[in-house]
């Protein structure tokens, strides 16, 4: 059964879609997607088999399949207008790849988050958990991350703050949201290891 994603496009959630709807849809490589069995949201540009379509896409094959279709007459499902995004459909596979290659140049030129969306994945009561049952001393460390990236991105919220203090804001959040994810995992790999060798003592003795 072929995976669907959903995407974060023009400020939107759209899907479930198809890879090639999700390729007629405008998805970049710096937009957000998300499908079942993925931890978290993520840009399309690490997601390989959305970065393998966009790829097949530009040398003018079917993103799904790969068979070479620029000899093949356009079907009637090629030809017609995404129902994604009305301003600017692709009308045909050669204006999808350019589409895609412009993208990918953008993307490439001015690489960044899109701050602007709420950071992810970030649990204050995961970090509590992790800090009670795996090791405390970096567990406390992802308590204190999320609780900053949720008190950065509630402040940046309000409509009183200057533009620039709200995206320094959003942008802390981020980086908070990046800096648990990394304790969190630390947290755990340490909680294995010390289980690991309690439970080595115990049959040892």
């Amino acid at each position: 059964m072929a995976v669907k994603y959903f995407a974060r496009i023009n400020k939107r959630q759209v899907g479930p879609l198809t890879m090639t709807e999700l390729i007629n849809a405008g998805v970049r490589p710096e937009t957000y997607v998300w499908a079942k069995g993925m931890p978290d949201w993520q840009r399309a540009s690490d997601v390989p088999d959305i970065c393998r379509a966009m790829r097949r896409t530009l040398a003018g094959l079917d993103p799904e399949t790969g068979v070479d279709i620029r000899e093949a007459p356009p079907q009637e499902a090629d030809v017609e207008p995404s129902k994604f995004d009305p301003s600017h459909p692709p009308r045909n596979r050669a204006e999808m790849a350019e589409f895609l290659r412009q993208a990918i140049e953008e993307a490439e030129a001015n690489a960044r988050p899109d701050y602007t969306i709420p950071p992810q994945g970030v649990s204050i009561f995961m970090a509590v958990l992790a800090t009670i049952l795996c090791f405390p001393l970096t567990g406390l460390v992802a308590v204190w991350f999320a609780y900053k990236c949720k008190d950065d991105w509630t402040k940046s919220r309000r409509e009183e703050i200057p533009s620039a203090e709200r995206e320094e804001l959003q942008r802390s959040a981020h980086e908070n949201a990046r800096l648990y994810r990394m304790m969190i995992g630390i947290t755990f790999c340490l909680g294995i290891i010390m289980v690991g060798m309690a439970l080595s003592r115990t049959l040892l003795n």
